[in-house]
Protein backbone atom coordinates (compact mmCIF):
# COMPACT_ATOMS: atom_id res chain seq x y z
CA UNK A 1 0.00 0.00 0.00
CA UNK A 2 1.32 3.62 -1.11
CA UNK A 3 0.45 6.26 1.51
CA UNK A 4 0.82 9.72 1.63
CA UNK A 5 -0.22 12.18 3.92
CA UNK A 6 -3.90 13.20 2.57
CA UNK A 7 -6.77 10.82 2.54
CA UNK A 8 -5.56 8.60 -0.14
CA UNK A 9 -6.04 4.95 -0.09
CA UNK A 10 -5.04 2.42 -2.96
CA UNK A 11 -6.54 -1.29 -2.76
CA UNK A 12 -5.30 -4.31 -4.58
CA UNK A 13 -7.25 -6.75 -4.96
CA UNK A 14 -5.82 -9.99 -6.94
CA UNK A 15 -9.11 -11.48 -9.11
CA UNK A 16 -7.78 -14.97 -10.38
CA UNK A 17 -10.50 -15.42 -13.06
CA UNK A 18 -8.62 -12.66 -14.69
CA UNK A 19 -4.75 -13.56 -14.09
CA UNK A 20 -2.23 -13.27 -12.15
CA UNK A 21 -0.83 -10.06 -13.24
CA UNK A 22 -4.37 -7.88 -13.43
CA UNK A 23 -5.71 -6.28 -10.31
CA UNK A 24 -8.72 -4.22 -9.22
CA UNK A 25 -7.37 -0.95 -8.09
CA UNK A 26 -9.48 1.75 -6.31
CA UNK A 27 -8.34 5.12 -5.34
CA UNK A 28 -10.49 7.19 -3.25
CA UNK A 29 -9.82 10.32 -1.72
CA UNK A 30 -12.05 13.55 -0.06
CA UNK A 31 -10.86 17.18 0.11
CA UNK A 32 -13.34 19.74 1.70
CA UNK A 33 -13.20 22.32 -1.27
CA UNK A 34 -15.86 24.28 -3.09
CA UNK A 35 -14.93 21.92 -6.23
CA UNK A 36 -13.80 18.51 -5.67
CA UNK A 37 -15.86 16.50 -2.99
CA UNK A 38 -15.00 13.36 -3.28
CA UNK A 39 -13.07 11.24 -5.55
CA UNK A 40 -13.37 7.81 -6.66
CA UNK A 41 -11.71 5.61 -9.66
CA UNK A 42 -12.32 2.00 -10.34
CA UNK A 43 -10.80 -0.07 -13.21
CA UNK A 44 -9.41 -3.69 -13.93
CA UNK A 45 -5.97 -2.84 -15.22
CA UNK A 46 -2.46 -3.97 -14.25
CA UNK A 47 -1.14 -1.52 -12.26
CA UNK A 48 2.20 -0.43 -12.52
CA UNK A 49 4.68 0.22 -9.79
CA UNK A 50 5.33 3.71 -11.66
CA UNK A 51 1.79 4.81 -11.40
CA UNK A 52 1.22 3.65 -7.71
CA UNK A 53 3.96 5.78 -6.99
CA UNK A 54 2.31 8.85 -8.57
CA UNK A 55 -0.38 7.80 -6.91
CA UNK A 56 0.92 7.42 -3.45
CA UNK A 57 2.91 10.80 -3.99
CA UNK A 58 -0.42 13.26 -4.49
CA UNK A 59 -0.36 16.50 -2.17
CA UNK A 60 3.05 15.66 -1.42
CA UNK A 61 5.25 17.99 -2.89
CA UNK A 62 9.01 16.68 -1.75
CA UNK A 63 7.54 13.09 -4.18
CA UNK A 64 5.57 14.43 -7.00
CA UNK A 65 8.03 15.87 -9.36
CA UNK A 66 9.91 12.71 -8.87
CA UNK A 67 7.26 10.73 -8.44
CA UNK A 68 6.06 12.08 -12.45
CA UNK A 69 9.06 12.00 -13.87
CA UNK A 70 9.74 7.89 -13.30
CA UNK A 71 6.48 7.59 -14.07
CA UNK A 72 7.80 9.28 -17.79
CA UNK A 73 10.57 6.74 -17.91
CA UNK A 74 8.69 3.87 -16.86
CA UNK A 75 8.17 4.08 -20.76
CA UNK A 76 11.27 4.07 -21.35
CA UNK A 77 11.13 7.85 -21.95
CA UNK A 78 14.28 10.41 -21.46
CA UNK A 79 12.08 13.24 -20.88
CA UNK A 80 8.98 14.37 -19.32
CA UNK A 81 8.26 16.70 -21.62
CA UNK A 82 5.75 18.66 -19.73
CA UNK A 83 2.52 18.08 -17.81
CA UNK A 84 -0.44 20.41 -17.66
CA UNK A 85 -4.11 20.92 -16.76
CA UNK A 86 -6.54 23.12 -18.96
CA UNK A 87 -9.89 23.23 -20.22
CA UNK A 88 -8.64 21.75 -23.44
CA UNK A 89 -6.47 21.94 -26.42
CA UNK A 90 -7.19 25.49 -27.07
CA UNK A 91 -7.01 26.44 -24.00
CA UNK A 92 -3.43 24.52 -23.85
CA UNK A 93 -2.38 26.54 -26.80
CA UNK A 94 -3.72 30.14 -25.55
CA UNK A 95 -1.64 29.66 -22.60
CA UNK A 96 1.74 27.94 -23.67
CA UNK A 97 3.34 31.25 -23.83
CA UNK A 98 2.70 32.19 -20.58
CA UNK A 99 3.81 28.65 -19.12
CA UNK A 100 7.35 29.28 -20.80
CA UNK A 101 7.00 32.68 -18.88
CA UNK A 102 6.11 31.09 -15.59
CA UNK A 103 8.24 28.17 -15.87
CA UNK A 104 8.08 27.35 -11.60
CA UNK A 105 5.15 24.76 -10.99
CA UNK A 106 4.91 26.37 -7.30
CA UNK A 107 3.64 29.76 -9.42
CA UNK A 108 0.72 27.98 -11.04
CA UNK A 109 -0.65 25.78 -7.92
CA UNK A 110 -1.10 28.47 -5.75
CA UNK A 111 -4.75 29.04 -7.27
CA UNK A 112 -6.74 26.07 -7.39
CA UNK A 113 -9.42 25.18 -10.46
CA UNK A 114 -12.38 27.03 -9.43
CA UNK A 115 -10.28 30.10 -10.48
CA UNK A 116 -10.35 29.08 -14.28
CA UNK A 117 -6.67 29.30 -14.94
CA UNK A 118 -4.78 26.27 -16.13
CA UNK A 119 -1.75 25.32 -14.24
CA UNK A 120 1.65 23.64 -14.96
CA UNK A 121 2.53 20.12 -13.30
CA UNK A 122 5.84 19.62 -15.01
CA UNK A 123 7.91 21.08 -17.47
CA UNK A 124 11.33 18.64 -18.34
CA UNK A 125 12.42 21.30 -21.22
CA UNK A 126 13.85 24.67 -21.07
CA UNK A 127 12.18 27.80 -21.12
CA UNK A 128 13.44 29.39 -24.21
CA UNK A 129 11.92 26.02 -26.27
CA UNK A 130 8.80 26.37 -24.50
CA UNK A 131 8.78 29.48 -25.76
CA UNK A 132 9.61 28.73 -29.15
CA UNK A 133 7.39 26.23 -29.69
CA UNK A 134 4.27 27.95 -28.22
CA UNK A 135 4.75 30.86 -30.56
CA UNK A 136 5.99 28.95 -33.50
CA UNK A 137 6.69 25.37 -34.35
CA UNK A 138 3.43 24.27 -32.88
CA UNK A 139 1.71 25.29 -35.76
CA UNK A 140 4.33 23.05 -38.29
CA UNK A 141 4.02 20.09 -35.47
CA UNK A 142 2.72 16.93 -36.84
CA UNK A 143 2.45 15.28 -33.07
CA UNK A 144 -0.19 18.47 -32.17
CA UNK A 145 -2.07 18.20 -35.69
CA UNK A 146 -2.58 14.30 -34.45
CA UNK A 147 -3.59 15.22 -31.10
CA UNK A 148 -6.44 17.73 -32.47
CA UNK A 149 -7.63 14.71 -34.87
CA UNK A 150 -7.62 12.36 -31.84
CA UNK A 151 -9.93 15.23 -30.03
CA UNK A 152 -12.12 15.08 -33.48
CA UNK A 153 -12.58 11.59 -33.42
CA UNK A 154 -13.57 11.12 -29.49
CA UNK A 155 -16.23 14.46 -30.57
CA UNK A 156 -17.95 15.58 -27.24
CA UNK A 157 -17.89 12.10 -25.32
CA UNK A 158 -15.38 12.46 -22.23
CA UNK A 159 -12.40 10.06 -22.80
CA UNK A 160 -8.52 10.09 -23.71
CA UNK A 161 -6.25 9.37 -26.43
CA UNK A 162 -2.77 9.37 -27.05
CA UNK A 163 -1.10 10.73 -29.85
CA UNK A 164 2.90 9.84 -31.31
CA UNK A 165 4.86 11.44 -34.28
CA UNK A 166 6.66 7.67 -34.69
CA UNK A 167 4.57 7.54 -37.53
CA UNK A 168 5.29 11.18 -39.25
CA UNK A 169 9.34 10.61 -38.67
CA UNK A 170 9.37 7.82 -40.38
CA UNK A 171 8.08 9.41 -43.71
CA UNK A 172 10.14 10.84 -46.63
CA UNK A 173 11.18 14.22 -45.94
CA UNK A 174 9.93 14.89 -41.92
CA UNK A 175 14.21 15.47 -41.60
CA UNK A 176 14.11 18.48 -43.77
CA UNK A 177 11.36 20.30 -42.15
CA UNK A 178 12.08 23.52 -40.05
CA UNK A 179 10.50 21.39 -36.92
CA UNK A 180 12.74 18.72 -37.40
CA UNK A 181 15.99 20.48 -38.17
CA UNK A 182 15.87 23.94 -36.57
CA UNK A 183 13.69 22.58 -33.22
CA UNK A 184 14.04 19.12 -32.20
CA UNK A 185 17.27 18.19 -33.98
CA UNK A 186 18.95 21.31 -31.84
CA UNK A 187 17.33 20.63 -28.38
CA UNK A 188 17.90 16.61 -28.79
CA UNK A 189 14.39 15.83 -28.62
CA UNK A 190 13.50 12.56 -30.29
CA UNK A 191 10.04 10.56 -30.64
CA UNK A 192 7.37 11.92 -28.47
CA UNK A 193 4.09 10.82 -27.32
CA UNK A 194 1.33 13.12 -25.96
CA UNK A 195 -1.71 12.29 -23.96
CA UNK A 196 -4.98 14.25 -22.99
CA UNK A 197 -7.96 13.65 -21.76
CA UNK A 198 -11.41 15.18 -22.50
CA UNK A 199 -15.03 15.67 -20.28
CA UNK A 200 -13.43 15.99 -16.95
CA UNK A 201 -16.44 17.08 -14.53
CA UNK A 202 -14.13 20.07 -13.06
CA UNK A 203 -13.21 23.65 -14.49
CA UNK A 204 -9.53 23.43 -16.01
CA UNK A 205 -9.10 19.41 -15.12
CA UNK A 206 -7.91 17.72 -18.24
CA UNK A 207 -4.50 16.55 -18.34
CA UNK A 208 -1.86 16.85 -21.21
CA UNK A 209 0.90 15.28 -20.56
CA UNK A 210 4.08 14.48 -23.26
CA UNK A 211 7.06 11.91 -22.74
CA UNK A 212 9.96 12.14 -24.97
CA UNK A 213 13.25 10.15 -26.11
CA UNK A 214 16.07 11.76 -27.03
CA UNK A 215 17.96 11.01 -30.22
CA UNK A 216 16.91 8.63 -33.17
CA UNK A 217 14.82 5.50 -32.29
CA UNK A 218 11.81 3.48 -34.14
CA UNK A 219 9.40 4.99 -31.04
CA UNK A 220 7.13 4.18 -28.37
CA UNK A 221 6.21 0.55 -28.92
CA UNK A 222 1.94 -0.66 -29.54
CA UNK A 223 1.92 -1.94 -26.20
CA UNK A 224 3.59 0.91 -24.54
CA UNK A 225 1.13 3.93 -26.61
CA UNK A 226 -1.62 1.18 -25.07
CA UNK A 227 -1.00 1.43 -21.15
CA UNK A 228 -0.40 5.29 -21.72
CA UNK A 229 -3.79 5.33 -22.48
CA UNK A 230 -5.50 2.94 -20.46
CA UNK A 231 -3.83 4.77 -17.39
CA UNK A 232 -4.13 8.31 -18.19
CA UNK A 233 -7.34 8.64 -16.53
CA UNK A 234 -5.77 7.35 -13.27
CA UNK A 235 -2.94 9.95 -13.76
CA UNK A 236 -5.35 12.62 -14.76
CA UNK A 237 -7.58 12.22 -11.62
CA UNK A 238 -4.36 12.19 -9.90
CA UNK A 239 -3.34 15.58 -11.23
CA UNK A 240 -5.83 17.09 -10.51
CA UNK A 241 -6.03 15.62 -6.85
CA UNK A 242 -2.62 17.46 -6.95
CA UNK A 243 -3.18 20.70 -7.84
CA UNK A 244 -6.27 21.25 -5.62
CA UNK A 245 -5.03 20.10 -2.24
CA UNK A 246 -1.74 21.84 -2.82
CA UNK A 247 -3.91 25.31 -4.04
CA UNK A 248 -5.85 24.67 -0.96
CA UNK A 249 -3.53 24.32 1.21
CA UNK A 250 -1.15 26.95 0.03
CA UNK A 251 -4.38 29.12 0.47
CA UNK A 252 -4.99 27.82 4.14
CA UNK A 253 -1.35 28.85 5.10
CA UNK A 254 -1.52 32.17 3.83
CA UNK A 255 -5.13 33.01 5.38
CA UNK A 256 -3.48 31.44 8.89
CA UNK A 257 -0.21 34.03 8.15
CA UNK A 258 -2.13 36.70 8.29
CA UNK A 259 -4.38 35.91 11.24
CA UNK A 260 -1.07 36.03 12.97
CA UNK A 261 0.37 38.96 12.16
CA UNK A 262 -3.11 40.94 12.59
CA UNK A 263 -2.78 43.61 15.15
CA UNK A 264 -6.63 42.43 16.50
CA UNK A 265 -6.99 39.24 18.84
CA UNK A 266 -9.19 36.10 17.18
CA UNK A 267 -10.67 33.53 18.87
CA UNK A 268 -12.31 30.38 17.30
CA UNK A 269 -14.85 28.08 18.93
CA UNK A 270 -16.76 24.83 17.74
CA UNK A 271 -20.73 24.74 18.75
CA UNK A 272 -19.87 23.64 22.22
CA UNK A 273 -18.10 26.32 23.20
CA UNK A 274 -14.52 24.33 22.71
CA UNK A 275 -11.36 26.98 21.49
CA UNK A 276 -10.22 25.64 18.35
CA UNK A 277 -7.30 28.65 17.84
CA UNK A 278 -6.36 31.61 19.45
CA UNK A 279 -4.13 33.61 17.45
CA UNK A 280 -0.89 35.29 18.74
CA UNK A 281 -2.30 38.49 19.62
CA UNK A 282 -5.72 36.96 21.86
CA UNK A 283 -2.84 35.14 23.72
CA UNK A 284 -0.50 38.69 23.90
CA UNK A 285 -3.44 39.76 25.64
CA UNK A 286 -4.37 37.34 27.93
CA UNK A 287 -0.88 37.36 29.67
CA UNK A 288 -1.69 41.14 31.29
CA UNK A 289 -2.58 40.86 34.77
CA UNK A 290 -5.91 42.09 34.80
CA UNK A 291 -6.88 39.87 31.34
CA UNK A 292 -8.46 37.06 33.64
CA UNK A 293 -11.56 36.79 32.07
CA UNK A 294 -9.65 36.68 28.67
CA UNK A 295 -7.50 34.04 30.29
CA UNK A 296 -10.35 31.43 31.41
CA UNK A 297 -11.87 31.61 27.74
CA UNK A 298 -8.42 30.24 26.07
CA UNK A 299 -8.49 27.35 29.34
CA UNK A 300 -12.42 26.61 29.90
CA UNK A 301 -15.21 25.95 27.49
CA UNK A 302 -16.91 29.48 27.12
CA UNK A 303 -20.59 27.20 28.54
CA UNK A 304 -18.71 25.68 31.61
CA UNK A 305 -21.14 26.77 34.37
CA UNK A 306 -17.99 28.71 35.86
CA UNK A 307 -17.90 30.91 33.05
CA UNK A 308 -19.05 34.66 32.98
CA UNK A 309 -22.24 34.63 33.08
CA UNK A 310 -22.11 37.59 29.74
CA UNK A 311 -20.00 35.59 27.79
CA UNK A 312 -22.19 32.86 27.85
CA UNK A 313 -25.21 34.98 26.34
CA UNK A 314 -22.86 36.38 23.52
CA UNK A 315 -22.24 33.04 22.96
CA UNK A 316 -25.51 31.62 22.25
CA UNK A 317 -26.10 35.17 20.22
CA UNK A 318 -22.91 34.39 18.00
CA UNK A 319 -25.12 31.02 17.43
CA UNK A 320 -27.87 32.06 16.51
CA UNK A 321 -26.00 34.58 14.34
CA UNK A 322 -26.52 37.87 16.11
CA UNK A 323 -23.99 40.38 16.42
CA UNK A 324 -22.96 41.67 19.89
CA UNK A 325 -20.44 42.44 21.85
CA UNK A 326 -19.01 42.28 26.09
CA UNK A 327 -16.33 45.20 27.71
CA UNK A 328 -13.73 42.65 29.47
CA UNK A 329 -11.47 44.21 32.22
CA UNK A 330 -8.50 45.52 31.52
CA UNK A 331 -10.29 47.78 28.30
CA UNK A 332 -11.06 44.97 26.27
CA UNK A 333 -13.87 44.65 23.88
CA UNK A 334 -15.00 41.17 22.55
CA UNK A 335 -17.02 41.75 19.45
CA UNK A 336 -18.68 38.77 17.25
CA UNK A 337 -17.85 38.23 13.84
CA UNK A 338 -20.55 37.34 11.31
CA UNK A 339 -18.42 34.05 10.03
CA UNK A 340 -20.00 30.70 10.52
CA UNK A 341 -17.66 28.58 8.48
CA UNK A 342 -14.65 28.43 9.90
CA UNK A 343 -13.04 26.49 7.34
CA UNK A 344 -13.47 29.88 5.05
CA UNK A 345 -10.40 31.41 7.49
CA UNK A 346 -8.13 28.58 7.80
CA UNK A 347 -9.34 27.06 10.99
CA UNK A 348 -9.28 23.57 10.12
CA UNK A 349 -12.78 22.95 11.55
CA UNK A 350 -15.05 21.17 9.20
CA UNK A 351 -18.52 22.08 11.37
CA UNK A 352 -20.16 25.62 12.24
CA UNK A 353 -18.51 27.22 14.81
CA UNK A 354 -17.87 30.87 16.39
CA UNK A 355 -15.71 33.68 15.89
CA UNK A 356 -14.96 36.50 18.38
CA UNK A 357 -12.42 39.63 17.87
CA UNK A 358 -10.26 40.84 21.41
CA UNK A 359 -10.02 44.56 21.10
CA UNK A 360 -8.51 46.93 22.82
CA UNK A 361 -10.63 49.63 23.79
CA UNK A 362 -10.84 53.50 25.15
CA UNK A 363 -14.69 53.53 25.76
CA UNK A 364 -17.09 51.77 27.85
CA UNK A 365 -20.30 51.19 26.20
CA UNK A 366 -22.06 54.13 27.99
CA UNK A 367 -19.70 55.96 26.81
CA UNK A 368 -19.68 55.44 23.22
CA UNK A 369 -23.25 55.45 23.64
CA UNK A 370 -23.02 58.81 25.32
CA UNK A 371 -21.02 59.81 22.28
CA UNK A 372 -22.89 58.94 19.35
CA UNK A 373 -26.30 60.71 21.24
CA UNK A 374 -24.18 63.53 21.04
CA UNK A 375 -23.13 63.18 17.24
CA UNK A 376 -26.43 61.51 15.69
CA UNK A 377 -29.08 63.67 18.16
CA UNK A 378 -30.31 60.97 19.88
CA UNK A 379 -33.06 61.18 21.95
CA UNK A 380 -32.80 60.17 25.78
CA UNK A 381 -35.21 56.79 24.84
CA UNK A 382 -33.25 56.15 21.70
CA UNK A 383 -29.96 56.34 23.36
CA UNK A 384 -30.93 54.06 26.08
CA UNK A 385 -32.58 51.30 23.70
CA UNK A 386 -29.34 51.52 21.70
CA UNK A 387 -27.39 51.09 25.56
CA UNK A 388 -29.56 47.49 25.67
CA UNK A 389 -28.81 46.42 21.99
CA UNK A 390 -25.24 46.81 22.78
CA UNK A 391 -25.59 44.64 26.13
CA UNK A 392 -27.00 41.85 24.02
CA UNK A 393 -30.79 42.67 24.57
CA UNK A 394 -33.51 42.30 21.87
CA UNK A 395 -36.02 45.02 21.34
CA UNK A 396 -38.78 42.93 23.06
CA UNK A 397 -36.69 42.60 26.17
CA UNK A 398 -36.02 46.58 26.25
CA UNK A 399 -40.16 46.50 25.77
CA UNK A 400 -40.85 44.37 28.91
CA UNK A 401 -38.19 46.04 30.94
CA UNK A 402 -39.88 49.63 29.92
CA UNK A 403 -43.52 48.07 29.84
CA UNK A 404 -44.08 49.71 26.88
CA UNK A 405 -45.56 47.92 23.58
CA UNK A 406 -43.15 46.09 21.14
CA UNK A 407 -44.62 48.65 18.63
CA UNK A 408 -43.49 51.78 20.22
CA UNK A 409 -40.05 50.19 20.81
CA UNK A 410 -39.71 49.20 16.96
CA UNK A 411 -40.76 52.20 16.15
CA UNK A 412 -38.07 53.81 17.96
CA UNK A 413 -35.59 51.37 16.27
CA UNK A 414 -36.58 52.66 13.40
CA UNK A 415 -35.87 56.03 14.20
CA UNK A 416 -32.39 55.02 15.79
CA UNK A 417 -31.56 53.47 12.25
CA UNK A 418 -32.75 56.42 9.88
CA UNK A 419 -30.55 58.83 11.95
CA UNK A 420 -27.71 57.02 12.38
CA UNK A 421 -27.73 56.04 8.50
CA UNK A 422 -27.41 51.90 9.83
CA UNK A 423 -29.74 49.47 8.13
CA UNK A 424 -29.68 46.40 10.91
CA UNK A 425 -29.53 46.27 14.67
CA UNK A 426 -25.76 44.62 13.66
CA UNK A 427 -25.22 47.83 12.38
CA UNK A 428 -25.84 50.13 15.25
CA UNK A 429 -23.89 47.14 17.36
CA UNK A 430 -20.53 47.95 14.79
CA UNK A 431 -21.27 51.60 15.27
CA UNK A 432 -20.77 51.60 19.46
CA UNK A 433 -17.71 48.85 19.19
CA UNK A 434 -16.23 51.57 16.31
CA UNK A 435 -16.76 54.03 19.05
CA UNK A 436 -15.34 52.05 21.31
CA UNK A 437 -11.82 51.52 19.92
CA UNK A 438 -11.65 55.81 20.03
CA UNK A 439 -8.55 57.16 22.26
CA UNK A 440 -10.06 60.11 24.50
CA UNK A 441 -7.65 62.61 22.30
CA UNK A 442 -9.71 61.10 19.23
CA UNK A 443 -13.00 62.24 20.48
CA UNK A 444 -14.21 65.17 18.73
CA UNK A 445 -16.53 68.03 20.15
CA UNK A 446 -19.63 68.62 18.62
CA UNK A 447 -18.95 66.28 15.55
CA UNK A 448 -20.80 65.57 12.73
CA UNK A 449 -22.29 62.28 11.80
CA UNK A 450 -20.30 62.13 8.60
CA UNK A 451 -16.96 63.20 10.41
CA UNK A 452 -17.05 60.47 13.48
CA UNK A 453 -16.23 57.52 11.69
CA UNK A 454 -13.62 58.41 9.84
CA UNK A 455 -10.50 56.41 10.34
CA UNK A 456 -11.85 54.44 12.94
CA UNK A 457 -11.05 50.51 12.49
CA UNK A 458 -13.99 48.39 11.51
CA UNK A 459 -15.16 46.03 13.65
Amino acid sequence: MYKANVPLHIRYMKEPSVGATSFRWTMTGKVEAPTIRAFFVEERIGLHHALGDLLGSVADDARWSDALARYAASFRADLLGGAFLARDLDQLAQWGAEFAAHPSVDYWLQSPSSDGAPALLAMGVTPEAAQRYATHYRLQDPLWDDAMAQRARLGAAPGNWVATDAPAQATRGFRRTEIYSDFLREYGIGTRMFGGSQGALHPVGNLFMSVYRQGDDEGFAPEEVARFQVEFGGVQRAAFLHREMVALRARTQGVEALMEQLPVGLLFFDTAGRLLHANVRARALSTRPQSAALRTLLHAPVLASTADAALRALFQQSLAGRSGCVELAGGLLLVTLPVSNLAALGVHQRAPGVAWAVLERSLGAESAVALARQAYRLSPTEADLLLALMRGQTPQDFADARGSRITTVRTQLSALLAKTRTQRQQDLVALVARLMLLAPGQVPEGPAPSSLLQGIPLV
